[in-house]
């Protein structure tokens, strides 16, 4: 089978470099408008784009050590390439664990982390900085407009309450457009004057209201807020805070024609059962006993919810000549979500006080993003997979995209330089793309509500409370006291029959994995956190607490997958977890001096309206000529040219056998 990693539909009928009051210009070229885009080394290479290959994540660029070290020792590439969640969704693309090096540019086009001084850095002619973070002040000053910017100011506006007011709109009225979408989606958060809040938009359950007040189906939006265990390395101690809601068609909100938020209720608990792959013994919610007895639902009632012995395979309400399951030729269910499902993705800025406000999650009014989704194509799962290599532009339409298979309209609003949201350009729109199309690490191309919080608990807005680290429904490591792999005995025999992967979960795996908290192992802070010790001082390179402190490079070791002593040998040095098993906030949530140093650099972007460059970003310059995790330049040359470094000593199969390939 012909391995494709994105194919693109026909030519933008909608394309500028201007949008709303912005001017998007390139601090390095111009746009290459009369190219066409052609495949190179199996990738589609988009030559009008600053970045050629927008759709390939910062993360692929990471070093698994062997450009510092000149030996691979962490792999977080599995999280997203492994066996894969469901048969449509790229199964077998573990590959690309070992194949990352091979892009078709020589060098990282993410320069915001990697040469920030090219991009909202850049110096003007009179000899200054763009953009300068001054932390000590918590200010930014944009020398080119000749203003100063205030960090606590910037994230205390309201930009989602007033694009709410404003009704945003995605998309165009055009006949042949993509279609549109008006932003119905009421702000969670607000600054008061005095403090940050959660509105009166949401109630306890999670459902979403036009009115702070009137909380009846006649103000119901039928958005619910979901709390999901979020993907590993995504957290927001480095720089990713969001909420999630899901809203299904109006036909499973209804019986005869009549909103019912019991029938609802059931049809949601129905489809996160079928997006998480199970049919028999699914636990859900509370639910309408009645109701369920009257749909003949096989259940039975748990203390705290309803447990479906055998999920239905149809949805109840109207919405009930709607099949709960896609069959393959071999007659095995895959549970994929309706046409018509929306999911709605606001990204914000972290409160820096969240600690007095916890019960807020760290977030805050000002949103960096809104992100949203609507699923348009029910995939054709008995398709043999195979197609022709092949690239072109993506059809764009003010904000709206479609994803790389074609199954969901994709669409973001994002930052202008006054802080207020504009719809994203065609180029910042190809940022999201593939990640929700084209990799094994996600369910029906999505991330999250597969991830939801089981039972009540999961219906309510994310506040990083986990009650425990629990296994990944992949359950990554299954096979792991049973290891049959010579090659990779040598690592794992030492922690067979000992780690037990249902005390702790994937985090704890993940951790040991990648060496760190995130992709790049650039948060320091983060490890610390893991190891039990409240911050990191840079000033002494040590982890500090009240146990005491220990040298930085010390704790690095003990999250390492070919240490002798590491937080899987030896899950007493598991710091994040509180005396009843259930994960520290303060694991996801930075301190207020790195919320301040991650809210105030992507500012800098905001201001100099860079985000083709990139949305994840360090304290300073992190490609590897810095010192840094992120490959670039002539060393990411001479990795091509040396093959890639999960081949070394045996190490792919350590991963090939936790994830059970």
């Amino acid at each position: 089978m012909r391995k494709i990693y994105i194919l693109l539909v026909a030519p933008a009928v909608f394309y500028s470099c201007k949008i709303g009051s912005t001017d998007i210009g390139d601090p390095i070229g111009e746009y290459k408008d009369d190219q066409k885009p052609r495949i190179v080394a199996g990738f589609p290479y988009f030559t009008k784009y600053k970045n050629p290959t927008a759709y390939i994540p910062l993360e692929c660029y990471t070093d698994t050590g062997k450009a510092l070290t000149g030996k691979a020792f962490a792999n977080p590439c599995y999280v997203c390439h492994n066996g894969g969640n469901t048969p449509v969704d790229n199964a077998g693309d573990w590959e690309n664990q070992i194949n990352w090096l091979r892009f078709p540019s020589n060098d990282n086009p993410w320069l915001n982390a990697v040469a920030p001084e090219k991009t909202f850095e850049k110096i003007l002619p009179d000899g200054k900085r763009w953009t300068e973070l001054d932390i000590q002040q918590r200010e930014i000053k944009d020398n080119e407009e000749n203003i100063t910017v205030s960090i606590d100011s910037w994230i205390r506006k309201n930009n989602w309450e007033e694009a709410y007011i404003s009704k945003l709109s995605l998309g165009s009225d055009n006949p042949l457009s993509l279609g549109k979408y008006k932003l119905d989606l009421p702000p969670l958060y607000r600054w008061n004057g005095s403090g940050l809040e959660r509105t009166g938009y949401i109630d306890s359950e999670g459902f979403i209201y036009t009115s702070e007040t009137d909380h009846s189906d006649r103000t119901n939006t039928w958005w619910r807020a979901y709390d999901w265990k979020h993907f590993p390395g995504y957290f927001p101690t480095n720089g990713r805070i969001d909420s999630a809601m899901i809203r299904l068609p109006e036909i499973f909100r209804k019986e005869n024609g009549q909103h019912s938020k019991d029938i609802y209720r059931i049809n949601l608990s129905i489809l996160e059962c079928a997006v998480k792959q199970i049919d028999e013994n699914c636990d859900v919610e509370p639910l309408n006993t009645d109701i369920l007895d009257r749909y003949g639902i096989n259940y039975q009632i748990l203390r705290d919810g309803i447990r479906f012995l055998k999920v239905p395979d149809r949805y109840i309400g109207d919405a009930s000549g709607t099949a709960v399951w896609q069959l393959k030729p071999d007659g095995q269910k895959v549970g994929l979500y309706p046409v018509g499902t929306e999911l709605a993705h606001p990204v914000y800025y972290i409160d820096p006080d969240w600690e007095i406000r916890p019960e807020l999650g760290g977030k805050t009014g000002q949103i960096k993003e809104f992100r949203y989704m609507k699923k348009v194509v029910m995939q054709d799962i008995s398709s043999s997979g195979e197609e022709e290599e092949g690239a072109s532009y993506p059809v764009y339409d003010n904000g709206l995209i479609l994803n790389d298979p074609q199954t969901w309209l994709m669409g973001g609003w994002i930052e202008d330089r006054d802080g207020s949201l504009r719809p994203q350009t065609e180029e910042e729109m190809a940022f999201c793309i593939a990640c929700h199309g084209a990799i094994s690490g996600t369910v029906d191309n999505t991330f999250s509500f597969w991830r939801k919080l089981p039972k009540l608990s999961g219906w309510k807005d994310t506040d990083y409370g986990y009650h425990k680290d629990v296994k990944d429904l992949k359950y990554w490591v299954d096979q792991i006291n049973n290891i049959e792999d010579i090659n990779a005995s040598g690592y794992l025999g030492k922690i067979a029959g000992i780690y037990n992967p249902e005390d702790f979960g994937e985090y704890q795996l993940y951790f040991t994995l990648s060496n760190g908290i995130d992709h790049f192992r650039s948060n320091r802070e983060g490890v610390c956190r893991i190891l039990g010790y409240d911050l990191y001082d840079k000033n002494t390179d040590r982890c500090t607490g009240s146990s005491g402190s220990v040298l930085y490079s010390d704790a690095s070791d003990l999250l390492s997958i070919k240490s002798q002593k590491n937080i899987l040998t030896d899950p007493s040095l598991i710091g994040y977890l509180n005396p009843d098993g259930s994960i520290k906030q303060s694991l996801f949530l930075p301190s207020k001096e790195r919320a301040y140093g991650l809210n105030g650099r992507y500012i800098q972007v905001v201001l100099s309206q860079q985000f083709v460059y990139g949305r994840d970003l360090f304290a300073t310059a992190f490609g590897t000529k810095d010192g840094g995790n992120s490959l670039e330049g002539e060393d990411f040359y001479r990795l091509k040219i040396t093959g890639p470094g999960l081949e070394e000593e045996g190490l792919i199969a350590v991963f090939k056998t936790l994830l059970g390939f």
